[in-house]
């Protein structure tokens, strides 16, 4: 019965472990034993040489002395232990678990690695989170690009939220209906927002691809679950499926569109976190569009929605002076929960802000009704976390309302509304039904004038 050949339950009992494998070191195989914890069942992986990808996994199942076909494709890469402190490693492996030990992370073909006193072959495409007002002004449009330079811009941050992403799509789709949603100077977007962010850049006229994405789609669109390579890769799931659906989207034309767009003094910003130096990069995805680097702009929409632990983080490779880099990016909700450009960003001598308006929007309920959390460990983790992200991002609502004010900018927030009766359950991730849902919920808000919380008024607003 192959169901129960789960690897929930499973406990290493060793693994040889003595050297680093390499491509050189990997004519000895390495053997990894499984072993349910009631004995029933046994696994046995044979890791062999690697194909500059990953190393290929031969594995053979047994239950009860029954073979069973197991899936290849395991990828691993392990480390020397210390001599003299560990000889075979042993531990507990779950696939609920978001960190394990020794060998867990995925094989890389060798590539060259930038040092950051190293000049940035993508400083071009991209800036960090913390770089001063010159790198910022280089991939902000001089005033003199936009239509009108005295009016101020008119401004655009969408938040994450993963599928609470449906309200903000369901948002603008009705703004559009109402009339009266601006034509953005600048939109960033971070997560699901960084998903919503190229169409809501390129205006009403792809709102019906919002709606097909966000009304349409369920989690079997977005991900799919690594039964048995979950142990031993870098998520829980696989995202292939959301990388098939962002290129569904983003044929060459709509690229083309946005890279003319850009050539207007329009600009699109993605935020993503670099994982190995732990940088908010913040990428001017129109100058990637005009470049026509368009798998570029695809990977960096995948990897800003790459939620540590559940989704995979994404390899972005660029080639520069005949070398060929590469670096792994995940979500910009690490960081940052919405993209608030800095003050010096608009900063120029004949630049005015007074008359612009900043839009957050935020996809996800800021004030949210109390509940009962229970009292399990992954409950109560899980609610700690929700609540420092909602902290983070009242902290950067309130931190831009007063930029606008001190600037003669107008602001104005939205928020999923805590009273709107819909209920989320984190057992079903990306349900189409929730989802549905939420984009009503935005459309019906925005068609009826109540979507935005304003500067003057009461924020947060009182429940």
């Amino acid at each position: 019965m192959r169901a129960s050949l789960s690897l929930a339950r499973a406990v290493l009992v060793h693994s040889d472990i003595d050297e680093p494998i390499t491509t050189a070191s990997a004519e000895r195989p390495l053997t990894v034993d499984f072993t349910l914890e009631d004995g029933t069942a046994s696994a046995r992986y044979q890791i062999t040489a690697p194909d500059h990808e990953n190393h290929r996994a031969e594995s053979q199942l047994t239950e009860q002395g029954q073979s069973l076909d197991a899936p290849e494709g395991i990828k691993m890469i392990c480390t020397k232990p210390n001599k003299g402190i560990v000889g075979r490693r042993s531990f507990v492996m779950g696939l609920g678990a978001t960190a394990l030990s020794a060998c867990t992370s995925p094989v890389q073909t060798p590539l060259a690695t930038r040092v950051e006193t190293d000049n940035d072959p993508l400083s071009r495409f991209r800036l960090f989170a913390d770089d001063g007002p010159d790198e910022w002004r280089k991939h902000l449009h001089p005033p003199s690009s936009l239509p009108d330079p005295s009016a101020g811009p008119n401004v655009l941050a969408l938040s994450g939220g993963g599928e609470d992403g449906a309200f903000g799509a369901g948002a603008l789709v009705g703004w559009s209906k109402r009339g009266d949603r601006p034509n953005f100077d600048l939109v960033t977007g971070i997560s699901t927002g960084a998903l919503i962010a190229p169409f809501a850049f390129m205006g009403p006229n792809y709102d019906n691809v919002l709606t097909r994405v966000f009304t349409e789609s369920d989690a079997g669109d977005i991900m799919r679950m690594r039964p048995f390579q979950a142990v031993f890769s870098d998520a829980l799931y696989d995202t292939a499926p959301l990388a098939a659906l962002i290129t569904q989207h983003t044929p060459p034309s709509f690229l083309r569109a946005i890279a003319q767009k850009h050539r207007t003094g329009k600009s699109l910003l993605i935020v993503t976190s670099e994982l190995d130096s732990a940088r908010a990069s913040v990428w001017d995805m129109g100058a990637i569009a005009a470049a026509g680097q368009y798998e570029l702009f695809r990977s960096i929409l995948r990897a800003s929605a790459a939620l540590p632990g559940l989704f995979p983080p994404v390899n972005l490779r660029y080639t520069a002076g005949g070398k060929t880099y590469a670096e792994t990016h995940v979500d910009g909700g690490v960081h940052m929960q919405f993209l608030a450009v800095p003050s010096f960003a608009f900063t120029t001598p004949d630049h005015r802000l007074q008359g612009g308006h900043i839009y957050v929007l935020i996809n996800n309920t800021l004030n949210p009704a109390p509940e009962t959390v229970g009292r399990s460990a992954l409950s109560i983790s899980q609610q700690a976390l929700t609540t420092t992200g909602r902290a983070n991002a009242l902290l950067q609502v309130n931190a831009t309302q007063l930029y606008a004010r001190g600037r003669g900018l107008r602001f104005s927030v939205t928020s999923i509304d805590p009273k709107s009766g819909i209920v989320y359950d984190p057992s079903d991730r990306f349900s189409s039904t929730y989802m549905n849902a939420l984009y009503q919920h935005g459309v019906e808000r925005a068609q009826s004038g109540t979507l935005w919380t304003n500067a003057k008024e009461e924020w947060p607003p009182r429940q």
